[in-house]
């Protein structure tokens, strides 16, 4: 009864998943002229030098006491993204730059509430528009959902942009940079999916993250980038040894069942 009640509200909650819509705003017109023709690049330093500084690279959580004393780091770097020219750079740079300002505001939003035990804590967290990036005033959804999702249609963005929470994939100890862009997101992928808090096998079935619950379509839809005939071929491109056999075994369709989401605050244990 138990399990059943688990995969009900999983599919409640996939149902009530934010979708891939295209944001109706200016900032898409300044993609696409990048898309074009930009040739510059963006500089992460600032961002970078502060997530080596208070992000645990083992397990992605953060020391938000650290975080809070250096925020001005933070709020330094923010205001570069605030006024980034994105007619001007690369599509890579462009995509980098707009994870980085998710992972970045994420921060921030958490910093000036704390303490709290969840990003669900805050009142509309996701739906405030407040954040700026190249001139425009965005939510955080906008910038996920409204523009990283579907105008770059590269899957692996979920495995990037971090929501700070316990369930989420892990924060990276770095930014994300242009000129290596498609290196880190497939370290980011393969990060994930190759961790048993992710991913694992159990009583025949394979146990997933709600994340590629609520984003399923994302991982078989031929538009994106990386995409697969099912959601479990996917997960085995980049999965352990054991999750790829398995997933071999049942013909690339296992049985599926997911994870309970942990909305815990991501913060170290001091």
């Amino acid at each position: 009864m138990k399990v059943l009640f688990v995969a009900l509200v999983a599919l409640l909650l996939a149902a009530c998943a934010p979708e891939a819509k295209l944001l109706d705003s200016p900032i898409i017109k300044e993609l696409d002229a990048g898309k074009k023709s930009g040739a510059g690049d963006f500089d992460h330093a600032k961002f970078d030098a502060y997530l080596k500084s208070v992000v645990d690279p083992s397990s992605g959580f953060v020391n938000y006491e650290l975080a809070k004393s250096q925020q001005g780091e933070l709020d330094a770097y923010l205001e570069s993204v605030s006024t980034a020219k994105l007619a001007g750079l690369k599509p890579e740079a462009q995509k980098a730059l707009l994870i980085n300002a998710y992972n970045g505001y994420t921060l921030k939003l958490i910093l000036e509430n704390l303490p709290i035990a969840s990003i669900r804590d805050i009142d509309k967290p996701w739906k405030t528009r407040r954040y700026k990036v190249g001139g425009h005033t965005m939510s955080l959804d906008d910038i996920e959902h409204g523009v990283l999702r579907p105008y770059f249609l590269d899957e692996r963005i979920h495995f990037a942009v971090n929501c700070a929470s316990v369930g989420c994939p892990p924060l990276a100890a770095h930014a994300f940079d242009g000129s290596t862009l498609d290196k880190q997101l497939e370290a980011a992928t393969r990060r994930t999916l190759q961790d048993q808090r992710y991913v694992r096998v159990d009583s025949d079935r394979l146990v997933l993250t709600n994340i590629l619950n609520w984003y399923g379509s994302d991982f078989t839809n031929a538009a994106y980038r990386g995409h697969e005939s099912t959601l479990a071929r996917y997960v085995a491109k980049y999965a352990a040894q054991d999750v790829k056999n398995f997933v071999e075994s049942k013909g690339g369709d296992p049985d599926i069942s997911w994870l309970e989401y942990d909305w815990s605050l991501n913060a170290v244990e001091r």
